[in-house]
Formats: structure tokens, C-alpha cells, sequence
């Protein structure tokens, strides 16, 4: 019996021998000093900031839009017509393409918009048999194109057949209508009258009239040109965007630009183009407008553009246009100007990172800074170049 509870006394000593180890271990690990814990919250030492140089040019520049059109356009309201809708269902001479006299333009609620010349708008539908002005500068237009009217007055009956021809030379046929009955009685029978000669006529085929709706007619001042812009297909036309423009002439750019910036732009400063798929027309700004007064201040200004040739494809697009206002350097490294450090003798240093993590002074000339940037050129051919790493501050 002795024996058994020395043996066990040995291993209870033991156990606690271990656990006492343990624990100390275990606070040892976790239970930390108010200074060691200071000293773990502190942030890591401070690393080196560094930035990349680039090459290209360092310039001040303004964004803006850019309408590009013909050189002369002009914009021409499209009549509504009486239905509840006036809904575009074919777009005839799309932007871009070229627009004639007599053409159809486009197809509003499944009729024509035939393109015309003439000196003012229709200003109402004119029906065979009707005189006025509209009707003899219709006349005009149909001679021009060399449909016979028989002259230049009434809404007769050659004019009818000119307007047909008209009509089916854009794909269409002219709306008409029926003559009104006329008021005269036949006229009065004799006692003497065969029963033949008294029996009833048969009915004559109603009389009808070509009718030409305003709305069908379009006016624009000189034709052929060509459209700069159109409403699309299954556009509802209000007041508001009823309306074509077309041009003639050379392919320009006309830029929105904000009355803000108005004070640093002069004419001949550099700008390009941005088409859609990235090619880029380089040019200049035309003459500077004066900034708008009054008390209707429009927040934007047209400057056209002096540019090379612009392709066809652009006419009718809106693009990107940077303005260059200030030009420091056209091909140059580019740092951070806090990372350029001037010395006492005149000189100008970088640091820059070697591969393995050190730095090195190279001595470079500041050629312009402009908004936290330098440009900079190295004094030793080759010491600095695109791509390589500079401590900032």
C-alpha cells in the first residue's frame, strides 16, 4: 500500500510540475507589457514614395464637344400633319447621304416629305382649283424640275398631272379627293320629249382632286445637299424635333465650348479630334465669339475648327475635342516636381531606385512645370529614361 501512494504521489508532483510550465509558457505568450503593446500598435517605419516617369507632353488642356457638319447647313422645320401621331416610318436619305430636289426625305405615318425649293414654307394643304402664292411657287418648283403646270396661276389641271408625276418620280401617288357636287339643275325637258329622251341619265364618275398637304412638303433653301442630321426611324415628332438639316459644302467641326473658358482661349491654340473609333483629326480654333450678355445667357459657344480633311463618315457624329491652352514641353519625362530637388549651385537632381532598392542621384534639367509636373531632361544621355522609379519628397 505504501508503495502504490508513493507511486501516485510521484505522478500528481509530476502533473503539476507540467502544468505549472505550461502555464507560465502560456501567459509568457499571450500577457504582454503596456510597452509592448505601444510598441506592436505603432505604425511601421515609413517607406519610400515613388513614381514612374513617363514620356509625352506636358500641356494644359480643355475638353469640349464637337458637332461636325457641312460648312453650311441649315435646319428646316417638318409640318405635322392632322393625324393624333405623326410617327417617322421610313428614314429615305439617311444622314450622311446626299438629299435632291423632288427626293423624299422620309416617310411620315406612311407618306412622303418631299424635299423642295422655294422662298418660304407652305402654309397650308392646296386642292386643285386653288389660287395664291404657295400654288405659283409650286409651280415654279415643278417646272424646275421639268413637269409641265401650263403656266404660273391657278391650281389647274396640268399642274394635277405635274404633281402626279412629281409624286410617282419619289414612289408615291398624291392624295385626292372628290369635287364637290355642283349646285347647277340639269337642265328643263319639253312635252315634246321621247320617252328615251326622258328617262334618267346614268349617274357621271365623281370628279376628283389632287390634294398636296403642307405636310408633305418640305422647303429647303438651295438642293442638292446633304443631311447632316434627320430624325430616326419610329422617332413621334413634336415641334420640338421635327427638323432637318442640311448642308453643302466642306466637312467642319464646330465646337461647344463653355462661356467659362472663354477668357483663356485664343484663336490658332492646337486641337484634336477624337472619332469614335479612335482615329484623331489634328487642327486649330477658329475666331474666338465674345461671351454672351443679356438675360438670356447661353452656357455654351459654337468656334468652328481649322482642321484637315474629315472623313465622310463622321458628318452628323458629336466628338471628343481636346483643347491645348498651354504647351510646357511636346516630348518629354515626365516626375512629379516634388521629386525634382534644386541645389544651391543651380543644379537639379532625382533619385533614382537602382534594382536593388538603393538610389542614385542623376543631375537633370527642369525644361517647364506645369500642375505638380516637371519635365525634365538628363544632363548624361541615358541616365534617366522612360519607366524607371524616382523618390518623391
Amino acid at each position: 500500500m505504501r508503495a502504490r501512494r508513493r507511486g501516485t504521489t510521484a505522478l500528481v508532483v509530476a502533473v503539476v510540475v507540467v502544468g505549472a510550465l505550461g502555464g507560465g509558457w502560456w501567459a509568457a505568450t499571450t500577457l504582454q507589457s503596456p510597452a509592448q503593446v505601444a510598441a506592436n500598435a505603432a505604425p511601421p517605419p515609413p517607406g519610400d514614395v515613388l513614381a514612374a516617369v513617363t514620356l509625352g507632353e506636358l500641356s494644359e488642356q480643355i475638353t469640349a464637344r464637337s458637332d461636325v457638319v457641312r460648312a453650311s447647313a441649315t435646319t428646316v422645320g417638318i409640318t405635322l400633319g392632322a393625324d393624333p401621331q405623326s410617327v417617322v416610318t421610313e428614314v429615305s436619305v439617311p444622314a450622311g447621304s446626299q438629299l435632291t430636289a423632288g427626293a423624299s426625305a422620309l416617310e411620315v405615318n406612311g407618306r412622303p416629305v418631299i424635299a423642295t425649293t422655294g422662298a418660304f414654307p407652305y402654309y397650308r394643304d392646296m386642292v386643285e382649283g386653288d389660287t395664291g402664292p404657295d400654288v405659283e411657287q409650286l409651280q415654279r418648283f415643278l417646272v424646275s424640275r421639268g413637269f409641265s403646270t401650263g403656266g404660273i396661276g391657278p391650281f389647274g389641271p396640268q399642274t394635277a398631272r405635274a404633281v402626279r408625276e412629281l409624286y410617282r418620280a419619289a414612289g408615291y401617288e398624291p392624295l385626292e379627293r372628290e369635287a364637290e357636287a355642283s349646285a347647277d339643275a340639269p337642265p328643263a325637258t319639253t312635252g315634246t320629249d321621247t320617252e328615251a329622251d326622258t328617262a334618267p341619265a346614268a349617274p357621271a364618275a365623281p370628279k376628283t382632286l389632287v390634294v398636296v398637304p403642307r405636310s408633305e412638303l418640305v422647303v429647303v433653301g438651295s438642293l442638292p445637299g446633304v443631311v447632316s442630321a434627320t430624325p430616326g426611324l419610329g422617332t413621334v415628332l413634336t415641334a420640338d424635333n421635327a427638323t432637318l438639316t442640311v448642308g453643302e459644302g466642306a466637312i467642319v467641326a464646330k465646337a461647344k465650348v463653355a462661356v467659362s473658358v472663354l477668357p483663356v482661349l485664343t484663336e490658332g491654340m492646337a486641337v484634336t479630334l477624337v472619332g469614335g473609333d479612335g482615329t484623331l483629326v489634328d487642327g486649330t480654333l477658329g475666331p474666338i465669339p465674345a461671351p454672351p450678355t443679356g438675360a438670356d445667357q447661353a452656357p455654351e459657344v459654337e468656334i468652328t475648327l481649322s482642321t484637315g480633311p474629315i472623313d465622310g463618315a463622321w458628318l452628323g457624329t458629336n466628338v471628343l475635342t481636346t483643347i491645348t491652352v498651354t504647351s510646357v514641353a511636346e516630348e518629354a519625362l515626365r516626375v512629379p516636381a516634388r521629386a525634382v530637388t534644386l541645389h544651391a549651385d543651380g543644379t537639379a537632381t532625382v533619385l533614382r531606385q537602382e534594382d536593388g532598392g538603393t538610389f542614385v542621384d542623376v543631375e537633370v534639367r527642369e525644361t517647364g512645370r506645369l500642375g505638380g509636373t516637371s519635365a525634365v531632361e538628363p544632363v548624361t544621355a541615358g541616365t534617366l529614361s522612360a519607366g524607371d522609379q524616382v523618390k518623391v519628397g
